[in-house]
């Protein structure tokens, strides 16, 4: 029975001795990573102090024990900067007054990296061709390089849009004869109505640029504006005119009705309305 006694006092000495605090740190954590330690604090039970958001360090009591007149704790804490921490400093009796009487309690948090370390979590690749410059300004060079070889190739492919009542390339030096051939059928009554239709596309596209008239517009009032021009009128109140004559019966002198479409440049004339 006493050495069983005996046994019992040396193993609670054992334990009061190691949770009494040394005074020394115990083995140091990792930033993030929780840290416990068991110990005896004497007084009135404590509970832990509130933090602010920048604190470096949050402590929380997960368990109390009474032992004897004094307490036992089960203290948790989270380092987020490394340093050597007193957890003392982070307790609080329960009327929200710091403890006096009590001990320090050395913590130390470590960093996750060597203290020698360059900074660098993924090491560099030195294999491979190596490009000056950033990514980005690779990809606006490459950008640029494509839109100007795209260019050339996006003009040629463009299809000119042709204006309303207006025929490309219906103006130039032989004007006049390319006009001859469709007013000799509309004088014989032989026109067809795509061949009218050309005529007039020819002869509203010379006058627009002589005159000076806007490609977009009516095509009727255009029309009706030519007809009263000095110059352009004779051949389109021509081409009425043997719209309703028999076919062969008109006398047309065509090299005067044809004579305004050799002049080549711009004519500033005022339309009658």
């Amino acid at each position: 029975m006493t050495r069983r006694l005996a046994k019992l006092t040396l193993i609670a000495a054992t334990l009061v001795g190691l949770a009494k605090p040394t005074g020394a740190p115990t083995e140091p954590v990792a930033v993030g990573m929780e840290g416990s330690l068991f110990i005896v604090l004497p007084g009135e039970p404590l509970e832990a102090a509130p933090v602010g958001d920048k604190s470096k360090i949050i402590v929380r009591i997960h368990d109390t024990f009474p032992h004897g007149s004094d307490h036992r704790y089960d203290l948790r804490y989270f380092g987020f900067v490394p340093g050597e921490y007193d957890l003392a400093k982070f307790l609080r009796r329960a009327d929200g007054t710091a403890p006096t009487n009590l001990p320090p309690i050395p913590v130390r948090i470590r960093g996750m990296l060597p203290a020698d370390h360059n900074g660098m979590l993924i090491e560099e690749e030195t294999a491979g061709v190596s490009l000056p410059g950033s990514y980005t300004a690779w990809l606006i060079g490459v950008g640029i390089v494509w839109f100007i070889a795209a260019w050339p190739l996006f003009l040629l492919g463009r299809k000119r849009k042709t204006p309303l009542g207006q025929a490309e390339g219906d103006t130039g030096p032989d004007l006049a004869e390319r006009l001859r051939p469709l007013v000799e059928q509309a004088a014989n009554g032989t026109l067809d109505t795509d061949g009218r239709a050309r005529l007039e596309r020819m002869i509203f596209s010379h006058w627009r640029e002589q005159l000076g008239l806007p490609e977009e517009g009516d095509v009727a009032g255009l029309h009706h504006q030519l007809k009263a021009h000095a110059e352009a009128g004779p051949l389109l109140r021509g081409l009425e005119d043997w719209l309703h004559r028999p076919p062969g019966t008109a006398t047309v002198d065509i090299p005067a009705l044809l004579a305004p479409y050799r002049r080549m440049q711009p004519i500033i004339t005022t339309l009658n309305r």
